[in-house]
């Protein structure tokens, strides 16, 4: 009788299973696009080492992530226990009386210990500590499902150590009661995983593994098969359908996101969640930019913070680029990216400045024109590089750097704007129009190596450049500049001006995971690095990217204004860049915060208002802003021995 009991709950359980899973499965199989498994490699890799380890969620949380992990581990050594009760329970074999099972048993002890300890922590943080991450509400499934893991291993403790030999309740033997309680339990989670974010324990693995291994990938669209981005919920492909179903509501993501973190609508976490309830809504017809609030789509700056710390694979970039394609494609760019879209198309440049302007710079400096005969590396300039003056002046330095060490370099006669902005915002036509005419340059100038300052081009004409057939090495004059100068000592004599910050950029601290050369370099001057807080490869944006270097009218608080406050909170005295994005918005964030001081002390001279203070302080010197370019070639021997430029 209980045999057949039991059966007939398992059964029930995995047809109310089956169900949910089904209907899961069925949205996923109709979703357009397939699964990437390509770099196989790389992939299993990062399947042992944030599956298996859980390295990321440790990362960020060591507490929690360890937590998790002892949670992750019982749950896998705990899968052939449950079997074999499973299997005693059916009728089908008692395979518990055997030596190896008691041995396997004694095994487990401290697993469940461990386990126990692990989601007591997690439920303490997620039902009274409640970060804010984790959102306004407790959520009772959740703390329920804690309370079912909980039991199983108190269940599995007190079976292990026979302490219910020979106690009853209600005239049943304890051990059959313990072993109900425990198999209970299991189908019971089983029921509820489904509908729930712990369906994440079984999605979690392929969507690690199918994440791309490069961040920031976004494959170019076929207008041959008149592929225009991502319109409605229908059109969610394969992975993201998956993301959806596997979010585990962590909050990492919009935690580490600029924008949300200053005040604006865009929450990642809140847009894949969004995404689960109109697919399981059936909603299929759902315009996203309905589905979306206004206008969070517009206010990502792409840093990819959101999905370089989700732990389960989950990857918000590819959604929000293709959903802006889709707007794009449909002529609902935003206001801003009109003008820049135009520029683009007519001068080949974010500004809409003449070649001309271009072609004085390069006089001026004196560079050569690539010849593959005479030169080894193409120096890329970007749109920066070429039109924006106060860059300029990196770009020199940079190549005082590169003839003070008898690299042979030129530039291209002609180069456009790599399509960064255009790709980033969704226009893709305008991108692979720029792409392809650069490749083709570069291709017909026979460029083997690639040296840019820009983190922006370094990502675009080394990663989606590939798709259209360009393959040459290209490196950020950061890391190629600190290989060139190993063993060099600083010029006696110069001073350090104090202590440097270095802020990283998102594309070439996070993206290109290049953080050690920059301050390798800064060390190699006599530089003391002060660290800011948000660093290396988790640095906070300087607001320029996906197009917002445009956007004047930002929503919330400025995100410049927020890095900068961050980096003068090290009382550093100068701050270090590497890129010209990051340049401009850090700058300008500066001047602001300097007028603000500035207004703030004549209203205190006034007699009005309350004393207010830069995060400096007052009266404090200001910080230096230069580029990482101009900062090492002042100070290393043979570039300009002359100490720093005036």
């Amino acid at each position: 009788m209980e045999v057949w009991l039991f059966r007939l709950l398992v059964v029930a359980a995995a047809a109310l299973f089956a169900r949910q899973m089904l209907a899961r499965y069925r949205l996923l199989a109709r979703a357009p696009g397939g699964f990437d498994a390509s770099d196989l490699g790389t992939r299993i890799a990062t399947f042992l080492s944030e599956i298996v380890f859980q390295t990321r969620t440790i990362r960020a949380r060591p507490v929690v992530g360890i937590a998790h992990l002892l949670v992750f581990w019982g749950f896998c050594a705990f899968a052939g226990y449950t079997t074999v009760e499973a299997l005693r329970g059916l009728g089908i074999v008692d395979l518990t009386g055997t030596a190896a099972f008691h041995a396997y048993e004694l095994a487990l002890v401290p697993f469940a210990i461990g386990v126990l300890g692990g989601i007591v922590l997690l439920a303490i943080r997620r039902g009274i500590l409640r970060p804010r991450a984790l959102g306004a509400y407790v959520s009772k499934e959740s703390l329920l499902i804690s309370a079912f893991i909980a039991i199983l291993m108190i269940t599995f403790l007190v079976d292990a150590a026979d302490a219910h030999a020979g106690r009853a309740m209600a005239g049943v033997p304890l051990e059959r009661v313990n072993w109900w309680a425990h198999m209970l339990v299991i189908l019971t989670f089983t029921v509820l995983i489904p509908d729930s974010k712990h369906l994440h324990l079984l999605l979690s693995p392929a969507t690690v593994f199918l994440r791309a291994p490069i961040l920031g990938t976004v494959p170019k669209l076929d207008f041959e098969k008149e592929q225009t981005g991502l319109e409605t919920v229908g059109q969610l492909e394969k992975k993201q359908v998956l993301d959806a179903f596997t979010c585990v509501e962590c909050g990492r993501c919009q935690e580490n996101c600029p924008a949300f973190a200053t005040g604006k609508v865009l929450n990642p976490k809140k847009l894949i969640l969004q995404n689960e309830e109109a697919l399981l809504a059936g909603k299929l017809e759902l315009p996203l930019k309905d589905l979306y609030d206004d206008p969070a789509l517009w206010q990502c700056t792409t840093c990819g913070a959101c999905q370089n710390e989700c732990p389960v694979g989950v990857e918000h970039l590819p959604l929000i680029v293709n959903a802006r394609r889709g707007l794009v494609s449909n002529g609902e760019a935003p206001a801003q990216l009109v003008p820049v879209y135009n520029h683009l198309e007519r001068r080949g440049n974010i500004w809409g400045l003449l070649s001309e302007q271009r072609q004085k710079f390069l006089a001026s400096a004196g560079v050569e024109i690539f010849d593959p005969a005479k030169h080894e590396y193409v120096v890329w300039l970007g749109c920066a590089g070429a039109f924006e003056a106060d860059f300029q002046k990196s770009l020199r330095a940079l190549f005082d750097i590169l003839r003070a060490k008898q690299v042979r370099f030129g530039v291209l006669a002609k180069e456009k704007c790599n399509g960064d902005v255009a790709k980033r915002t969704g226009n893709e036509y305008l991108f692979q129009e720029l792409a392809t005419s650069n490749v083709e340059e570069l291709n017909a100038a026979g460029v083997k190596k690639v040296i840019t300052s820009c983190p922006h081009c370094l990502k675009t004409l080394g990663h989606d450049y590939k798709e259209f057939g360009f393959e040459a090495e290209v490196q950020h004059s950061a890391v190629f500049v600190e290989e060139l100068t190993r063993g060099v000592t600083p010029i006696p004599g110069v001073p350090s001006q104090g202590t440097v910050t270095y802020h990283d950029p998102c594309y070439l601290g996070r993206y290109a995971k290049t953080v050690d050369e920059p301050r390798a370099l800064l060390a190699r001057t006599g530089a003391t690095v002060a660290e800011p807080e948000r660093t290396k490869e988790n640095p906070f944006c300087c607001g320029a990217g996906g197009g917002l270097l445009f956007e004047e009218h930002e929503a919330g608080r400025r995100i410049s204004d927020a890095r900068y406050e961050q980096l003068a909170a090290t009382g550093a005295d100068t701050v270090v860049m590497a890129c010209p994005f990051c340049s401009i918005m850090l700058k300008g964030a500066q001047a602001s915060a300097d007028k603000a001081s500035a207004d703030r002390s004549s209203a205190d001279d006034a007699g009005a208002g309350t004393p207010g203070a830069t995060p400096r302080g007052p009266g404090a010197t200001p910080m230096v802003m230069t580029d990482l370019m101009s900062y090492v070639a002042d100070r290393l021997p043979g570039v300009r021995d002359r100490g720093p430029a005036s």
